[in-house]
This record gives C-alpha cells, structure tokens and sequence, in this order.
C-alpha cells in the first residue's frame, strides 16, 4: 500500500511540474514529456530503493533466520550422566599351605635322643638295660654315662632335649638331692622318665617327694631279704597284665627272681597311691591289692615309670624283654605328647 502512496504522490507532482512550466502541446511537449517520465521513472526507482532498504532494516538478517529456524527444529539429546564403574571384585585363589605329614613314631624313632644313666655299666655283670636298648635297634641313639654322676648331671643341663631319660640306681649308690631338681626340670619340657630305684625309704622326705608327688604315688614299705629266705615271697604279680607294658612289643608274665640273685638286706620298695591319684600300679607285691605293695608304677601318660626293685634280681630274659617294654612305651608317650 505504500508503494501506491507513493506513485500517486509522484503523479501529483509531475502534473504540478508540467503546470508550473506552461509547456505549449507540441514537439517540445513531447520532448517535456519524455524527460518528466525520465524523472518520474528515476524518482520511482529511488524510492523502490528506499523502501527496499527499509524493508530490509525490518526484517531479521537471513543467517539469523537460519539459526531460529534451526533452533525451533533442534531437540537436545537426553544429558547423559556418567554411571559408577562397578569394579570387579577379583578373587585370587591362594593355595593353601601343604599340611604337614605326621612323622609315624617308628620313623620318629630314628632320631630320638636317650639319656642312660646305669650304674652296674662297668661292673662285671651282665648289661641287661643296653641290651634291651640294642634290641630295639636304638643302641645309636642312645647317651650312656654308666654311673658316672657328674655326666649324668652335666647332660641333663645341656641344651639336648631329651626324649627318655633313664635313671637306674642298682649298685646302691645314691642318686638324690640336685638330681632330682633337674630331673623335675625334664619332666616339665616333656620328657619320659624310668627309674629304677631301691632305697625310696631313706630319700622319701627329700627332694624326691615333688616328683613322686607329681606322679601321684608315696612310699608304702621297705621290702628286705635275708640269706635264707624264700624266693616266693619276692615274686612280681602283674596287676595290669592287659597294659601295653607288659604286651608291646614283648608279651609279659609273672616276675621270678633268679635262683642267683645279686642282692641281700634292702633289696627294694613298695609304694601306693595318692587319694585320687591317675597312677597306675601296674605290678606289686600281693596278687590282689591294687593301691599298695606296688613294685612298678605308671603315672603322667605313661611318661614316667618307676621299677622300685634291682633288676639283677631277677631272670634275665625276662628283665629284657621287660626293659625293651619300658623304653618302647614311656617313648611312645613322649611321641604322643609331642604330636599333641
């Protein structure tokens, strides 16, 4: 509508011109003619020139429109949000440790470590405890101090841990006082104990007490013979005969004393047992007494043995067959005590 606006205005001026100027109808109005259409048409055009130009001040700039029309078009992709990365818990298989292989006790065997303290070693009579040892195939293993006392102490105190300790007081010296402080010392690192001893009697109330106190047995009475007395009444009565002690590995009956029996007078022991003792009185005096008139006892697992009468009293073979039975099972203990 603007445009016509315009072109009317330019009528109404050209009219006013030719008016103005009084042109007579002629060449020369041709002429005037033809240069007021020159300059209405140019009048025209600047003012399509004009208008253009203000058009296109009103409307926005092609690149913007490209950029709304992209905008009203753009949907935006969902905002990713970045999950937690589970890590992945890795198991790793350890190996368990190998367990270790229980040493049987005949391999256990080879390597024990005996203390042999034997007082008739030496003196001309026949060495029953080392042939019993030798018979079990562990005469190698074996520390034999004879009756030399001061040794006998000596290794007891050395760092040697001692699997048997063996104390044979025959030839009727006096293994008393100190000794059996060390000896107690050996008993709490788990060592077996064997005595053989005859004179209980005239100790009781020394230092020995604490370990017969510890087995759980006291001295009962004195056992004496005379020259001329029957050798019935020094008879052994096995009041366990079902103990391995008088089955492993040798099988075990009635104690005889030998028709040359070595020793007169004070020839042993007998002891009882303590109220409510584990002792066991596995051979005695009488046949049918089983907490007294002991001669052999059995206490602390079996780690300890007491034989409370000389071993050359009585036949040989037999005091063999039960020494081996002794050292066998007092070192059967030990083992047991040690695969505890």
């Amino acid at each position: 509508m603007k445009r016509n606006i315009s072109v009317g205005i330019l009528f109404v001026m050209v009219g006013l011109l030719m008016t103005s100027c009084g042109l007579p109808m002629s060449s020369d109005q041709d002429l005037a003619g033809t240069q007021v259409a020159l300059a209405v048409q140019q009048t025209s055009l600047a003012m399509e020139q004009t208008m253009a130009a203000q058009n296109n001040q009103n409307q926005p700039s092609e690149p913007e429109i490209v950029e709304e029309a992209v905008q009203a078009t753009y949907t935006p992709y969902p905002t990713y949000t970045s999950q937690p990365v589970q890590e992945e818990t890795v198991v790793e298989e350890t190996e368990a440790p190998p367990e270790e292989e229980t040493v049987s006790f005949e391999d256990w065997l080879d390597d024990v470590d005996i203390l042999l303290y034997d007082e008739m070693y030496g003196m001309g009579e026949s060495v029953i405890i080392e042939h019993a040892i030798d018979g079990l195939g562990l005469g190698s293993n074996t520390k034999n101090v004879g009756g030399a006392m001061g040794d006998f102490l000596s290794n007891m105190n050395s760092a040697t841990e001692w699997d048997l300790i063996i104390v044979a007081a025959e030839s009727r010296d006096a293994i008393s006082g100190e000794y059996f402080d060390v000896i107690t010392d050996q008993i709490d690192r788990g060592s077996s104990i064997i005595f053989e001893i005859w004179y209980i009697d005239d100790i009781a109330q020394g230092r020995i007490q604490p370990v017969m106190q510890r087995c759980g047995i006291s001295f009962h009475r004195d056992w004496w013979r005379d020259w001329n007395s029957d050798l019935n009444e020094y008879l052994v009565y096995l009041l366990e005969p079902s103990d391995p002690m008088f089955s492993q590995p040798n099988t075990m009956s009635m104690l005889i004393p030998s028709a040359s029996y070595l020793w007169l007078g004070d020839v042993g022991d007998m002891v009882e047992l303590n109220a409510g003792s584990d002792a066991l009185l596995l051979a005695g005096t009488q046949a049918k007494t089983y907490d007294a008139y002991g001669s052999i006892a059995e206490c602390m697992d079996g780690r300890m043995v007491w034989q409370t009468f000389s071993t050359h009293d009585y036949k040989y073979d037999d005091m063999i067959n039960l020494w081996q039975n002794y050292v066998y099972n007092t070192l059967l203990a030990r083992y047991d005590y040690l695969m505890d």
